[in-house]
């Protein structure tokens, strides 16, 4: 009895199968295939590279690789070439020409049928350094009346890092700034070019840092002019002036150009030697126009006048 009803039940289950599969035939159904496993191949897939040594360039190397995978097609069928990551490892190769096999990333149940070409081949080149001055070139001009102090470059000398064949070619590294029309200090980040002899950018060279700061003092302009001592009255009957001293002698005056151009001087408030009988020390102000500013030891100066008898 035991042996007839299991004959019985494997009837049955082979009778189920048989239903659902006339049935998927009948409705038009299929079974999944997102596990059948495919090949496809990827054509322009972009190389890229990693562990480049810093002291190398990598001067030639194949723009794009052609690939075959194989995998299930549920995660092959939607990939893009530009999805791929195809590489070359370039860790302890020195200088020189390399032929070298590629490598990828793929992802899981994927692998790698064949490369075309099946090695790529790369070539490095020493990198030197060379320590450069940064020439700065200055356009324009500041607002009227203003002048321009002397730039300050913040670093003023920058590294070069090329190739033995590339760094002759660096003529000089130049930094150009347009301070037209500023009317106060002049303070900006720059990018440093790379130049040869005819002014044209040399490529394939990498400087560092890439960029500078310019600062260029923006002012009135400045003077220096004589200070002359005003005296009023005479020294006493029987006595003389012999000298006047003035200390400082002469002020640093700021202020727009053409005030400036009339100042060929500056007088000191008037000193009274009225009646004097021996020598006058005194503190005193110069006059100045409003417009114009005096700078450093500001408007007082010391007057000494010598009197003596005649």
């Amino acid at each position: 009895m035991a042996r007839l009803l299991n004959r019985n039940n494997g009837a049955k289950v082979l009778a189920f199968f048989m239903a659902l599969l006339l049935w998927l035939h009948v409705t038009g159904e299929t079974l999944p295939a997102d596990n059948a496993e495919v090949i496809r191949p990827f054509s322009n897939v972009p190389l890229s590279w990693r562990n480049l040594d810093e002291r190398m360039q990598l001067s030639e190397i194949p723009a794009e690789i052609d690939i075959v995978l194989r995998g299930a097609a549920v995660a092959i069928e939607g990939m893009a070439p530009d999805e791929l990551e195809v590489f070359v490892d370039l860790r302890g190769l020195g200088e020189g020409q390399h032929r070298l096999t590629p490598n990828a990333v793929v992802p899981r149940g994927v692998s790698v049928i064949s490369y075309r070409p099946q090695q790529v081949v790369v070539l490095l080149t020493e990198t030197i350094v060379q320590q450069k001055p940064v020439s700065l070139e200055i356009k324009g001009q500041p607002a009227a009346g203003l002048v321009m102090g002397e730039a300050r470059l913040n670093p003023g000398y920058i590294f070069v890092h090329g190739t033995r064949a590339l760094l002759p070619k660096v003529y000089q590294v130049k930094a150009s700034v347009d301070v037209s029309d500023t009317a106060a200090d002049f303070r900006q980040l720059v990018e440093v070019q790379p130049l040869d002899e005819a002014g044209e950018t040399v490529r394939g060279v990498t400087l560092n840092p890439p960029q500078i700061e310019v600062l260029v003092p923006v002012s009135k302009p400045r003077r220096e002019v004589p200070v002359r001592v005003q005296l009023e009255g005479e020294p006493a009957r029987g006595f003389q002036i012999r000298q006047v001293n003035v200390t400082p002698e002469t002020v640093m005056l700021q202020g727009l150009e053409n005030e400036l151009k009339r100042l060929a001087e500056v007088l000191t408030l008037p000193v009274s030697v009225a009646g004097a009988t021996a020598n006058i020390v005194k503190e005193i102000s110069i006059t100045v126009p409003d417009t114009v500013e005096v700078t450093g030891s500001g408007k007082v100066v010391t007057v000494e006048v010598i009197i003596e008898p005649r």
